[in-house]
This record gives structure tokens, sequence and C-alpha cells, in this order.
């Protein structure tokens, strides 16, 4: 499709939508309006979604890979603690989870990845995890799923301030100040991070120590807010992370490597309500990164490195036409540069059309449709779509199906990294079909989902016959598995109890060699015990992974559990929460990469103040 095929089938939608009338009442309230939840919410007809609370994210502090891992179906392969964090959803490469940052798609466009162990948790007031295809409405990459960090930005009064500290075994350091002020009018939230470790742990089974190791990184999140009037507000979103790791040695061979990172992200959005049902934003961004890569830490003089700048705009018109009928239509246009040492400075340039409607056609069935096509400078993009249904049969039992083509288009490592990238690589096509079961009862609830993915062009990194990694075209993949969660509250008096399992099986395969793909588990099983009597508050945490294929080699099967203990102390004005946790409390020897062991029984002391 060409720029004016593209004008064509996005445009007319978007202010022919004027012109339809109903009479049922509805109202958009831009004192709660949050473009990126709402399409989390309103336009997931057929999928399913979890959001993670403020207590998971206290009691994993150490980062956002600790925080999924035991409370998400997401596989994460760690090159040791604090180290280069990538996930793998229903079995997916890495780079087909997606990470929403407000909206924005904020995976690197170098390697297409997010590494989970460089974002602070504690710089996001919601975040949520979306299972399935969303490449419509999320972009590139979002095959497996996604996940979405939210700043809230709430016009109401209120003057707080947070500090959280942590300390833990391995001279574990964590410190986060967050301040928010706001009136009716204004709205201004300051967050600073620090987190440190020496990472010094044994290596369990061997008299190896995890050296060069150690971490440090910092974030400075400024998130604004301002209602001109009652049509027009402001908004200003930034987020900036500094890391500097060393990155630890293997079982097999020492390291000095070292890495530094920077990502910036800031946003521009301006709400215009054209009604008290429509909606316009604007929105502007503009997401730096750049990386050095060391041999040498002692030798910081000579190093490689890469960098991308990203400029991105957008026009998003949202219309609530009634409590039954909503309409989103987004106009965008993003420009990517990006340079290193390892390849020339490319741009790539996309120009992209969505439009995605939610309809209540009866009182107990809905359905959601979504439609996207982009145009790029370097390759033919896919028309996009999404068809998602939902039938309630009852009260307590609600039938869900989906189904969406997605895709990824190679990276700029992919297709010009020195030595190894391929100018040759076409963009993946995948083809999604699931269906979910949601079961709610008085004090439990129940979801199962069944997926299935079939995917073209699979980009895989693997040794070449030269020993080099190098990407290639997988002809086709077949991912097939089943998710079930399981939800259970209950009181008694000042006793309450919550317990939450998620278990998930995976089977991924190339169809042409029948083999299954590496750095997958088939079977995943977390959950949490959570007892609260008055100020006291004491929970487990257990994760299992089973065996993972590497290449010749397989990653033995684990499981690790977590304790932890919390009380608030209410008499005192502040509230302050204090916590004391045990990791790994039976010391298992694990790992989630080949050769790069995880720590064993360690601990860690949290307190936590509002004033």
């Amino acid at each position: 499709m060409n720029l004016k095929g593209l004008f064509i089938f996005a445009l007319p939608i978007i202010f022919a939508s004027n012109l339809y009338s109903q009479r049922d009442s509805v109202v958009v309230n831009l004192n709660a309006f949050s473009l990126s939840i709402s399409k989390v919410n309103d336009f997931s007809k057929g999928y399913s979604a979890i959001l993670i609370s403020d207590s998971l994210v206290n009691r994993n502090i150490r980062s956002l890979t600790d925080i999924l891992k035991f409370n998400s179906f997401i596989y994460f392969k760690e090159n040791g603690l604090g180290m280069v964090s990538s996930p793998s959803f229903r079995g997916t490469s890495a780079s087909h989870t997606a990470v929403i940052w407000n909206g924005i798609n904020i995976n690197s466009q170098l390697n297409g990845q997010v590494d989970f162990n460089a974002i602070s948790a504690n710089s996001y007031d919601n975040i949520s995890v979306r299972s399935g295809g969303g490449s419509v409405l999320f972009g590139s990459g979002a095959i497996g799923g996604s996940i979405h960090l939210d700043n809230l930005i709430q016009f109401s009064k209120q003057e707080k301030h947070k500090l959280l500290v942590n300390y833990g075994s391995f001279n574990t350091q964590h410190i986060n100040y967050d301040y928010v002020k706001a009136t009716d009018k204004s709205f201004i939230n300051i967050g600073l991070g620090y987190n440190a470790s020496d990472n010094d742990f044994k290596y369990l089974g061997s008299n190896l120590t995890n050296e060069n190791g150690s971490y440090l990184n910092y974030n400075f999140d400024v998130n604004y807010g301002y209602k001109i009037n009652k049509k027009h507000q402001l908004k200003i979103y930034s987020n900036t992370f500094f890391a500097d790791r060393n990155l630890s040695r293997t079982l097999n061979a020492p390291s000095n490597d070292g890495y530094e990172d920077i990502n910036s992200k800031n946003l521009l959005e301006w709400n215009f309500a054209l009604s008290s049902k429509e909606v316009i934003t604007s929105r502007i961004s503009y997401i730096f990164e750049k990386f050095k890569y060391f041999d040498n830490n002692q030798n910081k003089s000579n190093f490689s490195d890469g960098n991308t700048q990203r400029k991105i705009g957008q026009i998003d018109y949202n219309n609530s036409f009634s409590t039954k009928l909503k309409l989103n239509a987004i106009l965008g246009f993003e420009s990517v540069t990006a340079s290193g040492s390892s390849f020339d400075t490319n741009t790539r340039n996309i120009l992209s059309g969505v439009v995605s409607l939610n309809h209540q056609l009866t009182k107990k069935l809905s359905y959601g449709v979504q439609l996207r096509q982009d145009v790029q400078n370097d390759f033919d993009s896919p028309f996009l779509y999404s068809l998602g249904i939902e039938q309630k049969f009852s009260e307590k039992y609600t039938l869900s199906f989906n189904t969406s083509k997605n895709f990824r288009i190679p990276t700029f490592n992919d297709l010009y990294w020195q030595p190894g990238g391929n100018i040759n690589l076409k963009p993946e096509d995948s083809y999604q079909f699931e269906i979910g079961n949601a079961i709610s009862l008085k004090n439990i609830s129940f979801q199962v989902n069944g997926f299935y993915i079939k995917s073209s062009y699979l980009i895989q990194w693997i040794p070449n016959p030269s020993g080099v990694w190098s990407p290639t075209n997988t002809d086709e993949t077949r991912n097939l598995g089943i998710e079930f969660s399981a939800n259970y509250k209950t009181s008694i008096k000042d006793h309450f109890i919550v317990i939450n399992a998620n278990y998930a099986y995976t089977d991924a395969k190339d169809l042409e060699t029948n083999q299954q793909l590496i750095s997958v588990p088939k079977n995943r099983l977390n959950g949490f015990v959570n007892y609260q009597y008055k100020n006291w508050s004491a929970f487990y945490q257990l994760l299992f992974n089973d065996d993972v294929q590497f290449l010749v080699d397989t990653i033995p099967a684990f499981q690790v559990s977590n304790v932890g203990v919390e009380y608030e102390i209410s008499t005192l004005k502040s509230n302050p929460n204090l916590g004391f946790v045990i990791n790994n409390i039976y010391n298992t020897k694990y790992q989630n990469t080949l050769n790069r062991p995880m720590p064993g029984i360690n601990f860690q002391i949290t307190t936590t103040i509002n004033f």
C-alpha cells in the first residue's frame, strides 16, 4: 500500500465518525483519561491481561525481571543476577515481547529487545501484562505479548512523598524517592532512583565466585500535567535511566567485560476534547538510547558503541459514541536513525495508520476489530488485523476468542551488525488464534487460555558454518500451549488470605526440523500465598521452570522460593512499612541461561515511608 492509499484508509474514518449519532449519553472525563491504559482496557477483546499490584512491586524490588518472572507467564533468560535479562513470551524470542511506555513502543531499535534489568519498576504507577499478538495496536514485535508501563496524571488536590530504602546480601542497595503535588489544574511528579550491588555471590556447587558482576544504575523521572481549560490538557512524561555494569563470568571462563548504557524517553501529549464524547490527542516523542561495550573494563578508552534516535509524531482520535460503541483511529510517523562502531549510519522512516472498534453488540456479546497498515522506506509491511469476540453466558462464565496477524521487521543489528549481519533478511509474519475461558465464583476465579501461533521467516541468531553468530530466517515455526491462572481471596474478621497461581505449557517447534525452539521451557509455574492480620503480613512465592534446550545442551529444571514478612507501624504519622525477605530460601542451585548461575539463599530488608 502506498502513501496515498494509507491516507485513504485512515483519514476518512477519523472525520466521518462525527456523522454518527446515538441517543445514549456518555461523557469522556479528561481528569481520568489515560490514552495508553484505555488501549489495553477498551480495545483488547478476547485477550487476557494481568495487572501487577504495588505490593508485588515492593516485594521484588531488585528489578522488573523479578516482578514479572514471579507474577506472569513470561520466562526470562538472565545472564546472571543484574545482568542482561530478556523475555520469552509464549515460546517466542525476546524481540517478540513489546514494551509499551505510556503508549509508546520502547523496544530497542538496535536489537529489538528490552533489558528488563535496566528498567526501574518504581518509576511507574501501573504495570500490566497483555498476552497475545498486539502488532496492530503496538507495532513491530508484539507477537508473544506486551508489557505496559504507565504513569498516571490526576488533577486532584494532593501532596505526598514516598521513600523506599532497601538493603540486601552482596551489599545490594536500593533507594527510591517519589514526590507528587497536584491541584485541580496542575500535576507534578518527580522520581529519583539508585540501585547498586557488589553482586559477588558464590556459585553453588563450585569454588567460583561471581567475579566482575558489580552494577549500579540511576533513574530520573518527571511527569507533568496542566489543565488549560475544560477542553485542553497538556502532559509531559520524561524518564532517563543510566546503567554501568560489569558482565559476570560464566562457569567456564572469567570475564573483565563492561557495559554502560543510557536511555532517555520523552513524550509531549496534548488532549483536546472536541465534545463530551470525542478526544483528539496529539503526541510528540523523542527517545534516545546509547551503549558502550568494553572488552576490558580497566581500559575504558577502548570500546565499541551504538546509539539510536527516534522521533515520533501521532494524531490519536477517540470517540465514545455510546457506552456500547467506541472508536479509535491513529495516524503516526516515526523516523529512526542508528549508528555505531559495528555498522554505518542508517535511517528508517515509518508512516502508520490504525483503526480500532469496540462494540457491545448485545448485553452478553461484544467484539473488537483492529486494522493497521504501515509504509516504510526499507521493507514492505503487511496489512494487519485483529478480531476479538467475548460471549458472556452468565455472571460466572465468559468465553472469548481472538485471532490476529502480526509482524516484526529486522532490526538494525539484524541487518547491519558486523560480523554477522544479514541484509537479505525478510520481515517475519505471524498468525495467532486463541480461545479463553473465564470463570468467576464467590471467592475464586479461573482463566484458561489456549493459543496457537504460526510464524514464517522467523529471525533467529545461530552460529553459521564459520562459528560466527548470524541471523537467519527459519522457514516456519509453530507455538501452541495453554495458560492457566487462578486467584483466591477470603477473609475471616481481621484475617485476609490471597492465593494466586499461573501455569503455562508451551510447545514451540521449528516445523522444518521438528525440533523444540531454544530457550523455551515446556512447563512453567509460579504462585504466591499472602496472609495479612491487622498490621502484619507474610508471603510465600514459588517459581518452577522446566528443562530448557539450548543448542546441544540442556539447562536443568529448577524450583526456587522466597518468603517474607512485613509490618506497618500505624502509630507513626508516616505509617512506615518494614519488610524482611529471604530469597531462594531452599538454597537451590539454578540458572536461567547456560553456565550463568543465579545466587543461593540471600536476604533483603525494606523500609517504605510515606510523608
